[in-house]
């Protein structure tokens, strides 16, 4: 018996031992991996536009001002001034949003109930890898938080606390992790006033469930304060453009989001409808396996189905989005899946589905067995597609720049250029050059010196005759040559001023972050 125990022991350490080499390994390739890919990324002007704001808002006033115009929560942009407070090189947000990725993944690798063989493929998948590290947006910071709630979800048997200020977090990260927090926190909600269906009881006293409960409204209060756009902002469509009539062309849309989200590979077209019809189906089917696999944990189940119908029904309404923004879709899965690893397997879902129709639970009940019997299949068969999809983006932004504006400032900085007086256009694309040279352009748009840009209808769309006009009267007040960098080939001339160009770089992945430079002389 002594001998059996020691053996047991000794099995189990070496076990722990084992798999906690693989998960310090596992981060650690991460960490390095990411770091490389983060130093060589070439940032673009929604990754610098934030920067700007921290960099030359003149105020807390003023910062707080132009937040607003951005269509995002408070937290990324604080986190951005702070920054700025120590220096004002933008590839110090560039080191804390890796650090960011980093912790999102240790959480996920040291708290989550899955696999190792499930951790290394969503660890390297496109998400965690690529957009969620390489690109410095809010939305890391947001899949953090979410992963941090999951990891602390036993906390709510002796407080909510900690949940609660999660949430309150996470609803100021960004919009969609707004409406996952509103998921979670309705989600707790029905556990807690239905617990005699779900066998959970609490020791949290209601002083704590109050505090708890103002925490996660005051985060969502602020949150949405912030996302109500100016009156004048015109940042998709500003407060008024919202879709609420039916379309069936936007619908399908919507749905193939979720085969967007999970199926990275082969995407349907937007605009052949046919195509739209097809994935359509097999995003319903997609998200129908996935309702089967939590049918058995109705908790986790229901954020699952609150959470999808959240982000899908803002798709729809408001913003088509790209895979960064739908992404959390599988985001979501991941984290019910997570969420319902706490739970033991019960039948309140099959038992609700036969009061209402005893054939309906029992067609439930065979394709809820089906599914169990291949959901590891159907998650390994989703990560690897993720994988691949992850190491087809990293590999394409080592070798293609993102954007053509960290190239384009250094041969500005090495050839002393941004010592003439700069001029660029089109304005939203020439803010990240900003950014890289710390120096202040002036933008035909606004007509006026600046830096970062904010989508209001201040901004006045200008052609070639407008900047040439704009360069003939600086050039007049202000007896200097210009150097003009612009989005696209400048084709205007003037009897008044030579226009020699310089150079282009056009090796982007940004479509209109393509660069031409010009140096503007007057010809008398």
């Amino acid at each position: 018996m002594v001998l059996k125990q020691k053996f047991l022991s000794q099995f189990h350490s070496e076990y722990y031992y084992e798999n906690n080499r693989f998960e310090i390994f596992l981060i650690i390739s991460f960490a390095i991996i990411t770091l490389i890919g983060i130093l060589n990324h070439a940032m673009w002007r929604d990754e610098l536009n934030g920067w700007l704001i921290a960099r030359d808002s003149y105020s807390l006033i003023h910062f707080f001002e132009n937040i607003k115009y951005e269509g995002h929560p408070v937290i990324w942009y604080v986190c951005l001034w702070v920054l700025n407070q120590i220096t004002a090189n933008p590839i110090a947000m560039q080191l804390f949003h890796w650090l960011i990725a980093v912790t999102t993944v240790s959480i996920f690798i040291l708290c989550s109930p899955f696999t190792k063989t499930q951790k290394a493929l969503f660890t390297f998948g496109y998400l965690p890898i690529y957009e969620y590290s390489l690109i410095s947006r809010n939305y890391g910071i947001g899949v953090l938080s979410i992963f941090f709630f999951c990891a602390c979800f036993k906390t709510r048997y002796k407080s909510y606390l900690p949940l609660g200020f999660i949430l309150a977090i996470m609803a100021n990260t960004n919009a969609y992790c707004l409406l996952i927090s509103l998921g979670l926190g309705f989600t707790l909600t029905i556990e807690y006033l239905f617990s005699h269906y779900f066998q959970y009881e609490t020791k949290a006293n209601k002083y704590d469930i109050i505090i708890a409960l103002i925490a996660f409204l005051l985060g969502i209060v602020i949150s949405v304060f912030m996302l109500l756009p100016p009156s004048n902002s015109t940042l998709q469509g500003g407060a008024s453009q919202w879709f609420f009539y039916f379309d069936f062309n936007r619908l399908t849309q919507t749905i193939t989001r979720v085969w967007r989200s999970y199926i990275l590979i082969i995407i349907p077209s937007d605009s052949k409808p046919l195509d739209l019809l097809i994935f359509s189906f097999f995003s319903l089917g997609l998200f129908g396996f996935s309702i089967l696999m939590l049918i058995k944990k109705p908790i986790a189940l229901l954020f699952y189905w609150v959470g999808s119908l959240e982000i899908l029904a803002f798709t729809y309404a408001k913003f088509l989005g790209s895979q960064r923004h739908y992404g959390h879709l599988y985001i979501i899965l991941i984290a019910s899946l997570w969420i319902g690893s706490y739970y033991t397997n019960s039948k309140l879902v099959i038992k609700f589905l036969q009061s209402i129709s005893r054939q309906l639970s029992k067609k439930i009940s065979h394709w809820a067995n089906f599914v169990h019997h291949h959901k590891k299949t159907f998650l390994l068969i989703i990560l690897w597609l993720q994988v691949i999809a992850g190491i087809v983006a990293f590999s394409r932004d080592l070798i293609t720049p993102y954007s053509s504006s960290k190239v384009t400032s250094e041969f500005i900085q090495h050839n002393d250029l941004a010592e003439h007086f700069i001029m660029g256009s089109e304005d939203f694309t020439i803010a990240p050059i900003s950014g890289y040279l710390n120096h202040k352009i002036y933008y035909p748009e606004t007509q006026q010196l600046g830096s970062y840009v904010l989508f209001n209808n201040e901004r006045k769309i200008v052609d070639n005759i407008d900047i040439i006009n704009q360069m003939s009267k600086i050039i007049a007040n202000e007896n200097k040559d210009i150097l003009l960098i612009m989005n696209r080939e400048f084709l205007g001339s003037s009897p008044d001023l030579s226009i020699q160009f310089i150079k282009k770089f056009t090796q982007s992945f940004i479509y209109n972050e393509k660069y031409y430079l010009y140096l503007v002389k007057s010809s008398s």
